[in-house]
């Protein structure tokens, strides 16, 4: 089983990686486990962008102090300001247009969820656009008015909409954190499959945390233990820590 990014395959210099989706979805997560595996198994520089202007569960900027330290020193979180760390409205550094146009550099971008939030990205289109990108869409059909396919193609809308660019793919993502079942990530995927046949896009990747894939990988359809990449669960760490940032 690969990771996520041997599933999306790794960019080239300068490209952005844009990952969005409902709340809930698992957006932070995965651009966390893509960064990781770009500093890790590449030479290239490695920008991770906290765009996320709606307050979810938790933040890019809240997970600086959990990323390992091999990777620290190869990843360049780009968010607000440290005075402006806790803040849920959207101010953005002054140089981001710059830095989001580095051609050396990959950029992983964590978008928020709500329409509102990743309108955040509309903000840079231009400049998103002058480089090769590729946004994608991540769903766990385990959150509220997830769990349907009517509701789940009037959010996809939304958010392509909001986003205005263009989606390459979408990432199933369903999950309970530690009830997670087999048959829950393999109904998910079934779902999100069909959102892919009403949208004519691609399905790319299913994830499960890491830690429990052995335990869900025989409950899977073969085609689903294909797309299936593990990544590390930060949201297990945050709980543990009574905070991750300071005034």
């Amino acid at each position: 089983m690969r990771d996520l990014l041997g599933l999306l395959g790794t960019p080239v210099a300068g490209e952005s990686l844009i990952l969005g989706g409902p709340s809930g979805s698992g957006k932070t997560e995965a651009a966390l486990n893509v960064a990781m595996s770009i500093a890790r198994d590449t030479t290239l520089r490695v920008m991770l962008c906290d765009l996320d202007v709606v307050k979810p569960y938790f933040r890019l900027r809240d997970m600086i102090r959990l990323l390992p330290i091999d990777v620290m020193g190869r990843v360049q979180v780009v968010g607000p300001e440290h005075r402006l760390l806790h803040a849920d409205i959207p101010i953005f550094p002054s140089n981001l247009h710059a830095l989001l146009a580095d051609e050396k550099t990959i950029k992983v971008i964590d978008v928020g969820g709500d329409v509102a939030g990743i309108g955040a990205i509309a903000q840079f289109r231009e400049t998103v656009l002058a480089r090769p990108y590729r946004f994608y869409i991540l769903i766990n059909t385990c959150r509220p008015g997830m769990d349907n396919l009517p509701a789940m193609i009037r959010t996809f809308q939304d958010i392509v909409q909001g986003a205005r660019l263009e989606v390459k793919g979408l990432i199933s993502n369903t999950n309970l954190q530690d009830e997670t079942r087999a048959s829950d990530v393999q109904a998910g995927f079934d779902l999100v499959q069909k959102l892919g046949e009403a949208t004519s896009l691609p399905v790319v990747a299913v994830l499960a945390d890491q830690a429990r894939r052995s335990a869900l990988e025989p409950g899977l359809s073969p085609e689903t233990r294909q797309l299936l990449a593990g990544i590390s669960v930060f949201n297990r760490i945050f709980d543990s820590v009574s905070s991750q940032t300071e005034f």
